[in-house]
């Protein structure tokens, strides 16, 4: 219980995220348009903040600081090529399977690439924040799990899961965004690393959310993410 109890523990936040996350995802539909749009980004970049602030997370296991670069930059960067080409792959089949449309699409400018990056951090920093926070709270209950960093990844993505799902205006973003959430988690796994995480995320988005018309949390055509 030690692991939820405490200010600075890890399972503190992770239920102060999930109540928040709740009340976030309940009020958003009446808020005015202009914060509608934010609601989500704050809550995802607020609260692993607080908690990595206040030790209740370790910036280790969130893969921010202390991170293996050579395992990063051998299978990691092997992976995540992959999953980029993957992404490419499939960006291909949708423009082939489009082309009227994305030729009367409007193009993506600079600031749209710019915001959609920013937000994938965002989301992606969240992301990293669960998987570190359920990690450290199984080892605090000190369960008898043989690979507590295997099975706190899988957790975390359930736990991200219907926040992801819920702030997608359509089923195609949707489908991204798990996709996203599947591929960073593997990608996680073997590294424990946000930045190339976020990298991954961010380039995938782009590549499958923006080529027609991508969308807002307040479900207009815009690619703000």
């Amino acid at each position: 219980m030690d692991a939820f109890l405490s200010f600075h523990a890890p399972g503190f936040w992770l239920v102060i995220a999930l109540l928040v996350g709740v009340v976030t995802l309940g009020v958003r539909p009446y808020l005015p348009p202009a914060v509608r749009a934010w609601s989500m980004i704050g809550y995802w970049a607020l609260l692993p903040y607080l908690a990595l602030i206040t030790g209740g997370v370790s910036p280790r296991l969130m893969g921010v600081l202390y991170i293996d670069w050579r395992t990063s930059l051998t299978l990691g960067i092997g992976l995540a090529l992959a999953m980029v080409m993957l992404a490419g792959v499939a960006r291909i089949s949708l423009l082939t399977g489009s082309r009227t449309a994305h030729a009367n699409a409007p193009s993506q400018g600079w600031g749209v690439i710019v915001s959609s990056i920013g937000v994938s951090g965002v989301e992606e920093w969240f992301w990293c924040f669960l998987r570190g926070a359920v990690e450290e709270s199984l080892v605090l209950m000190q369960l008898s799990l043989d690979v507590p960093a295997y099975w706190s990844i899988w957790i975390a993505a359930l736990l991200a899961l219907p926040f992801t799902l819920l702030a997608q205006p359509t089923a195609y973003h949707r489908l991204i965004k798990g996709a996203i959430l599947l591929m960073t988690s593997i990608l996680f796994f073997y590294t424990r690393n946000f930045w190339l995480c976020w990298a991954v995320h961010a380039i995938t988005w782009l590549l499958l959310a923006q080529p027609t018309t991508a969308t807002t949390f307040t479900g207009k055509s815009q690619a703000q993410q």
